[in-house]
């Protein structure tokens, strides 16, 4: 596996020499990790080590996401893998095994395929998140490989006000209880992948579950860094690369909530946009009928800003089971439009984020 930039671990080889069993996890669709371009030099390196291809499994690292139907495997994992080993979604309500740790105190319970496996495995992608600071590393097992009932304690504090900066791991205390619980799992190694804008691999960081991670976020904080703009009437923010779901539409926020207050007026706009390709989509805990979802209400953090939204893979009644009746929903660019050069008749300073759920504010000097 060269090109890689190891961390804090034995090459995965020597990890590999004296187990039977593998358990790959690897995130979800609604992350831009280009697993069937790294997973065959996985595969190989464990096959060099002795393990059987039978003996290598994985399990795709959902939270309480929804499950991931065979086309959308084999676009994540590779056809390849799908058809020689054995794949499985995980199920936060499923058959899952108590390590003996508690969040809060909530018993913390993980996947039970994960579990068995001699040698434990971590494949996802490192970019700002807005509560763990990045994405990617222990968070892949707590929530992602984990029960129902820590993963709604995990978005409760974040109800409740406990929460971290996206782009900033010092001091955040989501990430350190995500490493204590992933620790106590006994994840043996991860591997860590930065993407560009055009989702393409920009850096792989493997090794140490913690060391990686850490390495792999600073890379991603210079490479996701953006400059500030001058202040700004409209900020347009397009959710790519996480802009498949309406439920995922604001991590487009990221850069805003790391840019400093004056980016954009303080009656400016903010213009979401986002295919949602794939529609509404789905969360277990917070989607329309779920047991934390609550009517919408106006975003406080916005103040006297303005948010509107183009989404074309959304009707307006979708929309707005998500977002407050009083944001504008656009299923067309042109609706978009005039409605900005009506609230803007003699024109504005525009700020455009083609990738605003992975752009970060670059820190002043």
């Amino acid at each position: 596996m060269g090109g890689l930039v190891w961390r804090g671990s034995p090459p995965l080889r020597e990890l590999a020499a004296s187990c039977r069993t593998v358990a790959i996890a690897v995130d979800d669709l609604s992350r831009p990790t280009p697993a069937h371009l790294i997973l065959p030099a996985v595969i190989a390196e464990l096959i060099e080590a002795g393990i059987q291809p039978e003996n290598v499994s994985f399990v795709i690292s959902l939270g309480s996401h929804t499950a991931l139907t065979e086309d959308d495997l084999i676009k994540k994992l590779g056809k390849e893998i799908v058809a020689r080993h054995r794949v499985v979604n995980h199920d936060c309500h499923g058959e899952l095994v108590d390590i003996g740790v508690s969040v809060g105190k909530v018993p913390v319970k993980i996947n039970a395929e994960f579990m068995a496996a001699d040698l434990k495995i971590l494949l996802g992608s490192v970019v700002p998140h807005a509560f763990a600071g990045y994405s990617g590393g222990a968070k892949m097992v707590l929530p992602g490989l984990s029960n129902i009932e820590s993963i709604e304690w995990t978005h409760k504090a974040v109800m409740m006000g406990l929460r971290g900066k996206a782009g900033t791991l010092a001091g955040n205390r989501f990430r350190a209880e995500f490493e204590r619980v992933a620790r106590h799992a006994g994840v043996n190694f991860a591997i860590q992948v930065v993407v560009n804008s055009r989702r393409e691999i920009a850096g792989i960081f493997a090794g140490d579950i913690e060391l990686a991670h850490r390495e792999a976020a600073r890379f991603a904080g210079e490479i996701y860094a953006t400059p500030a703009p001058q202040q700004a009437d409209v900020a347009i923010l397009n959710a790519y690369p996480k802009d498949d779901e309406l439920l995922q539409a604001e991590n487009a926020l990221m850069y805003h909530h790391t840019a400093p207050e004056h980016y954009l007026k303080e009656d400016g706009v903010l213009l979401i946009t986002s295919a949602c390709s794939l529609g509404m989509g789905h969360h277990g805990l917070f989607g329309p009928h779920q047991r934390l979802y609550r009517k919408p209400m106006a975003k406080g953090f916005l103040k006297q800003r303005q948010l509107a939204a183009f989404m074309p893979g959304v009707t307006s009644e979708q929309f707005h089971q998500v977002y407050w009746e009083g944001y504008p929903h656009f299923s067309t660019w042109q609706a978009a439009r005039e409605y900005l050069q009506q609230r803007y008749p003699n024109g504005g300073k525009a700020a455009v984020l083609p990738c605003g759920s992975i752009q970060i504010c670059e820190p002043s000097r």
